[in-house]
């Protein structure tokens, strides 16, 4: 019993870690995005979401065609040391432009497209490599001190950007972030070798450890012939969608009370700070109960009715001391109930699910979430207003399609999750009395 509770406590320390790690690296430069962008019309972004969507529409398939016919626990490292190398190369890049020039324009629009491909990309692989490494009755216990372990680097990366920002400038924050990355990687290497000693009964159903073949649009078909990934895409599409309107609603909000660079830095990072603060509470205090006595069904349910109040609020009220708490209830609500909820969904598919239909809803499901909303957001805008200059109860009723959709796929996923567990667990125990029978006598 004491060494289960050892490797548990192994697992669960070098997994914080690690996340830590990776979140510590992207939240650092975020506030930093979030502030060199808006020196241009916010009206902007929904362009830059097209070209996030057909950068990750074309980074998903490739990472699909790489890993196929090869054990994909080896590539998340790699992937880790390739997205180090990018951040270097935008450090000299800044270093390199002129402030305010048209070349630093178009640097910091391919940073916002690269950052956004990033955030989906690491954080999904990352997940992919848990969901492959623990079975689903122990990463019921361990996914939310898991994540809080996130939340944690969460939080580090805006102070970091707060303490450091004035001495070393956005390069040196993207160098700061490069090397966090970098220990990400070690991270991984100790959580493979102490997972490795789980007890086979906690570990994943045993697959071979080479994927199958298939072309770089594998993950997008398994997707879309399976209905219970179709149920967590269309679950992740409608999070893409409330969210995506949050934030142009703040990108505007912000646009228009004529913050300077430094002031609207440091009103991001407040928002990321009790952001990650709330999460980290729930993760550790309510997510884990929450999901072993509830389900992930449940839990997942919180975040379309706390979504839907905070639009509502937000159409109301469009201040900066509304979106900010909106903001700030509705991320921690994402981060600290539902990501560890939805991450579990995936320790119940195969090997090359939890890799290449996994990556394809974290990345090209959430971006086109982003797009349509978006576009849709702007198509409203040239009609005479926007999706969130409309008055509170117009909002609520637009917003009931969504909230309806996002329901009905949370209970199909939560459901199918627990149909999938049933049958693991129904498995082994049909193989037990049969491997239990003695052999027949043999005819003489």
């Amino acid at each position: 019993m004491s060494s289960r509770i050892g490797i548990k406590l192994g697992v669960v320390v070098s997994a914080a870690f690690t996340f830590a790690a990776v979140l510590a690296s992207y939240s650092a430069f975020r506030p930093v995005r979030d502030a060199l962008i808006l020196d241009r019309d916010p009206e902007s972004l929904p362009w830059l979401w097209l070209g996030t969507f057909v950068v990750i529409s074309i980074a998903s398939p490739v990472w699909s065609a790489v890993v196929a016919g090869r054990a994909p626990r080896r590539f998340v490292a790699p992937a880790y040391h390739v997205f180090a190398a990018c951040l270097v190369g935008f450090v000299v890049a800044v270093r390199a432009v002129p402030a305010g020039s048209a070349t630093a324009v178009v640097v910091g629009r391919v940073f916002y497209v690269w950052s956004a491909v990033f955030n989906l990309f690491a954080v999904s692989v990352f997940w992919s490599l848990l969901a492959d490494l623990l079975g689903p009755r122990i990463a019921r216990q361990l996914y939310g001190p898991i994540a809080a372990g996130g939340t944690v680097g969460g939080l580090i990366g805006p102070l970091l950007t707060k303490l450091l920002v004035g001495a070393i400038g956005v390069a040196g924050v993207l160098a700061v972030s490069a090397v966090l990355l970098e220990l990400a990687v070690v991270g991984i290497a100790v959580v493979r070798r102490v997972a490795g000693n789980i007890a086979p009964e906690e570990r994943p159903a045993a697959e071979p450890e080479v994927l199958p073949g298939g072309g770089p649009f594998t993950g997008i078909a398994q997707v879309a012939r399976t209905p219970y990934l179709a149920a967590i895409v269309g679950y992740v599409l409608c999070t893409a969608c409330a969210a995506t309107f949050l934030y142009l609603a703040q990108a505007r909000i912000v646009y228009a009370a004529h913050l300077t660079v430094a002031a609207r830095t440091d009103f991001f990072a407040s928002i990321d700070v009790w952001t990650q603060a709330i999460t980290f509470v729930l993760q550790v205090v309510v997510a884990g109960a929450a999901i072993r006595w509830l389900g992930p069904g449940l839990v997942l349910a919180v975040l379309p009715i706390a979504q839907a109040v905070g639009l509502s609020v937000v159409a109301a009220s469009p201040s900066l001391a509304a979106i900010a708490v909106v903001q700030v209830i509705g991320k921690s609500a994402t981060h600290g109930l539902t990501r560890p909820a939805r991450e579990l969904l995936f320790t119940v598919v195969s090997r090359d699910d939890k890799y290449r239909a996994k990556n394809a809803i974290d990345t090209v499901g959430y971006r086109l979430g982003d797009l349509a909303s978006s576009w849709l957001n702007k198509g409203l805008a040239a009609l005479g207003g926007t999706a969130l200059a409309l008055g509170g109860t117009a909002l609520a009723l637009a917003t009931i399609p969504l909230v309806a959709i996002w329901l009905a796929v949370t209970a199909i996923a939560g459901l199918g999750f627990r149909r999938r567990v049933a049958l693991q667990l129904a498995e082994p125990a049909a193989a037990q009395p049969a491997a239990a029978q003695p052999a027949e006598t043999p005819r003489r």
